[in-house]
């Protein structure tokens, strides 16, 4: 679980070595010793050849791509920086919470402690589906989460796609966001800091990679030194290329482990949905015979609505991929192939303006089997990495690396700019009015006090009361007894009256009061709603 406490973390291993809580230095002597074993043939390699050669292509890319918007120091001897430990994590490039921010900051960390490099993946294979962040506007009794945009609404496509379509409100939206914030938080990151990411969309032309360079130049001036690379750039290195062509050659034992280690995931779990933690891969069948649904995603640059990708090896030596719908493509791909032909088809589809990009799955096997030593998940990603370990296994037959899991909370300091905040409490209110409510219903006397301030109708009623009360609940009396009870209690109801009407009078505005906490204490705004100070102390994770 997360953190529950805002500026709480979760770091495992510590970066700092901690009595019975393992270190990053053993994490990547026991993934180094169980890459080893690797000995599975990848094409005309053994797996663990594959991994020398694919992290110098990742390194060198992600230190070119990381250079055309940061400075970046590239050792001189290329070997001995190829040998060093890989760090590696990733996530969307959107605008996430500062519990994500911190894996950014963490991989600097371990990276640093181990003599090694970080590399964070920018996930631009995923969906831009909502180009806005929910936003507390308000006050602290009657807060609401208001939708901001950032780019003008459009059909969902992958982020690696999707340009800035209105200029004007990604330029505003700096100062739009953080006026409405201006009472919660007066001195958001944000007001300085959207300049850059509104110069760097001029210059990328994307919007996810405008938000995730901007975001890494600041984290340089923070003092983290990481490299980053986009899976579009990642699946377009011929190593990498290699590895996905011998996951598609292989297309029928990849479907069987992938829907296998869901049935182990779903039985270990009790999880009875079908959908979860991710649907099955799926079968289909036409005229041209059975088709197996692979983990990756299918769109064209003319038609950017991810699909699905489903497979069919009839032809012999042939690979014929299809959505189903409108694209298909046939590739020299199948087991007794050369790999020159899977990497030179997979360029070819590049070429032709077709994408194919793996899902997240795929995404994590690639990173953890041919890059990292050691792969920084967040609690999310950590718990579905166990489908991950067990195709792993299933395919390769040797235990797959470890990972590291980080995670934390962060949440808005209202209590700086409305004193008492912290302390109030209205769920805690609201659950007296309730049991207070409730006592009315079945013992309404307990509220009728002093007693001999009451009616001489109102006391006799009290005795009568507690006279059935103290009557002994014979067989014979049983019913009677209940009914007299009942009848006493809605007769003192009435005397109890004003009182019930003032405590109903506190319920709507304590939930609203209630509500509006949990839109002010959510730990999902995005971390530049945050001050640099406290985002620094947050961050810097080797200051303690």
């Amino acid at each position: 679980m997360a953190p529950d406490a805002s500026g709480g973390r979760l770091i495992d291993p510590p970066v700092t070595p901690e009595p019975g809580r393992g270190s990053i230095e053993a994490l990547v002597d026991n993934n180094r010793l169980l890459r080893t074993a690797f000995d599975t043939r990848i094409g005309d390699l053994r797996l663990w050849e594959l991994v020398a050669a694919t992290r110098r292509e990742v390194l060198t890319v992600a230190a070119e791509y990381t250079g055309s918007y940061r400075d970046v120091h590239r050792p001189d001897d290329v070997a001995e920086w190829i040998a060093r430990p890989i760090i590696m994590g990733g996530h969307q490039p959107e605008l996430f919470h500062a519990g994500v921010w911190l894996k950014n900051s963490a991989l600097d960390a371990y990276a640093r402690h181990v003599g090694g490099t970080a590399l964070n993946l920018v996930v631009d294979s995923d969906r831009c589906t909502r180009p806005a962040v929910a936003v507390p506007v308000g006050t602290p009794e009657s807060a609401r989460a208001e939708d901001v945009a950032f780019d003008a609404d459009a059909p969902e496509m992958p982020w690696e796609e999707r340009p800035v379509f209105d200029a004007d409100c990604f330029a505003s939206f700096g100062r739009r966001a953080s006026e409405l914030l201006a009472p919660f938080e007066p001195q958001p990151i944000l007001r300085k800091w959207w300049p850059l990411a509104v110069e760097r969309s001029a210059a990328c032309h994307r919007l996810g990679l405008a938000l995730a360079q901007a975001r890494h130049a600041l984290e340089e001036r923070f003092g983290l030194q990481t490299l980053e690379l986009p899976v579009s750039e990642l699946v377009r290195l011929p190593t990498v290329m290699v590895f996905m062509g011998w996951l598609l050659a292989h297309t029928r034992q990849l479907h069987e482990a992938y829907n296998a280690a869901l049935a182990e995931y779903r039985q270990a779990h009790r999880v009875r949905g079908r959908g979860r933690p991710v649907p099955d891969l799926a079968v289909r069948h036409d005229a041209s015979g059975e088709w197996l649904e692979v983990p990756w995603w299918l769109w064209s640059r003319d038609d950017p609505r991810r699909r699905r990708v489903f497979a069919n090896t009839a032809t012999p030596g042939t690979l014929a991929l299809s959505d189903m719908e409108t694209l298909r493509v046939e590739l020299p791909i199948a087991p007794d192939t050369s790999p020159s032909k899977w990497v030179d088809a997979l360029s070819r589809m590049e070429e032709h303006a077709l994408r194919l990009r793996p899902r997240a799955v795929v995404t994590t096997l690639v990173s953890r089997l041919l890059v990292a030593d050691v792969f920084v998940h967040g609690i999310g990603g950590a718990a579905y990495d166990q489908l991950t370990d067990a195709i792993v296994r299933r395919l390769t037959g040797c235990d797959p690396p470890r990972h590291a899991v980080v995670s934390g909370t962060l949440r808005l300091d209202v209590d700086r700019t409305f004193p008492g905040f912290a302390a109030a409490d209205p769920a805690g209110q609201l659950a007296q009015i309730r049991r207070t409510l409730r006592d009315l219903e079945f013992h309404p006397e307990r509220h009728l006090v002093p007693v001999d301030g009451q009616s001489a109708t109102v006391r006799e009623l009290i005795s009568e009361k507690r006279r059935w009360i103290d009557t002994v609940p014979t067989a014979a009396l049983a019913r009677r007894r209940c009914h007299a009870i009942r009848a006493a209690n809605e007769q003192l109801s009435s005397a109890a009256e004003p009182l019930r009407r003032e405590l109903l009078a506190r319920v709507v505005p304590l939930e609203a009061a209630i509500h509006a906490r949990n839109v002010l204490q959510s730990r999902v705004y995005p971390w530049c709603f945050f001050p640099e100070k406290t985002l620094k102390s947050f961050l810097l994770l080797e200051k303690g």
